[in-house]
């Protein structure tokens, strides 16, 4: 006949009741030895300062019609950038890990391969020498290795989470409060530095790009102003429809040319001060601060999940026992 569940629990409440504790009291010596994580984060917004090169565009779209000129709301419209993606990039990785930071573990500056004791791995134990070959790694460099190692343990302990608002939040999780919100901090400025210069040369080649327009412009400008002259001086009176209709052809393509030029003209100044204006792209709206608690190991939640599993697991272990192996013994 099958136990049923709760009869089971009853019968073997002190066991189940040792086991879970045990388990619990495992999960508290290893919180307590685990070494602590700190969170630190900083919040920004990327800001809409560039909408103001708009006008850039819809002036290009109005001067592809006339002259076909090229321009295009890609080359010039607003740029806008991933934060995500900065942050997860490999160069922006290598640039944290390859700093030199202070820590209250070393006595001067040091990279984060130094802090974490990688630079001491040889890679050559029982162990790796086994995972190396079971990976797909094909180098022998170490400190190829050493960065490799170091990129995979700061991945993990880089997030970044974007609201609806469109805010991003960098949380980032280190040994040393101080140490987090000084890589936090570097983050959000090594992504306010990035897109400055990015829109600054992307400035740069606005006004270069409406500079050769308007030397082209330009050009055609006179090419209509002698063509005009040279009808004038053929023709000082021009009193038949043919002669009438060529002045008036010679002078709408004179006057056309004249407001693409002006236009140009005024755009190109538009640039140039864009050019030299310091676009305030990304704000920060929080900068990190070092955190007086430790974000992990967290001694509640682990200790609720061990409680779970070992719960679960002691009672499925003697409820199998009871009604399958010991009646397949009994019988």
């Amino acid at each position: 006949m099958n136990i049923e569940l709760i009869p089971l629990i009853i019968k073997r409440r002190i066991n189940i009741g040792i086991f879970v504790i045990s388990c619990l009291f495992l999960g508290f010596l290893y919180s307590i030895f685990s070494t602590p994580l700190y969170n630190s984060y900083v919040t920004i917004y990327p800001s809409q300062n560039e909408q103001n090169m708009g006008t850039i565009s819809d002036f290009g779209n109005m001067i592809s019609q006339f002259q076909n000129l090229s321009f295009g709301s890609n080359s010039l419209g607003s740029t806008t950038y991933n934060i995500k993606d900065l942050v997860e990039s490999n160069i922006l990785k290598e640039n944290i890990i390859n700093n030199d930071w202070s820590s209250s573990k070393h006595n001067k500056r040091v990279s984060l391969i130094k802090y974490w004791e990688l630079d001491q791995n040889n890679y050559d134990n029982f162990l790796t020498r086994i995972k190396h070959n079971l990976s797909s790694i094909i180098t022998t460099d170490l400190d190829k290795i050493r960065l490799s190692s170091a990129k995979s343990i700061l991945e993990k302990r880089i997030e970044v989470l974007e609201e609806d608002s469109g805010l991003f939040i960098i949380n980032v999780l280190m040994e040393e409060p101080e140490l987090a919100s000084d890589i936090a901090n570097y983050i959000s400025s090594y992504i306010q530095t990035y897109v400055s210069n990015k829109s600054t040369d992307k400035a740069k080649k606005n006004t270069l790009f409406i500079n050769d327009r308007l030397k082209e412009v330009e050009n055609k400008l006179k090419i209509s102003e002698d063509k005009l002259m040279e009808f004038y001086k053929k023709n000082p009176t021009f009193d038949t429809p043919v002669l009438q209709f060529e002045n008036l052809t010679l002078t709408r393509n004179l006057e056309i040319n004249q407001q693409i030029y002006l236009t140009i003209l005024k755009e190109l100044e538009i640039a140039k001060i864009e050019e030299l204006k310091e676009l305030e792209i990304i704000q920060v709206l929080d900068s990190a601060s070092p955190s007086i608690e430790k974000a992990k190991p967290s001694l509640l939640l682990i200790l609720i999940i061990i409680f779970n599993f070992s719960f679960i697991s002691i009672i499925s272990f003697y409820f199998v026992f009871e009604n399958y192996f010991k009646k397949n013994k009994n019988s």
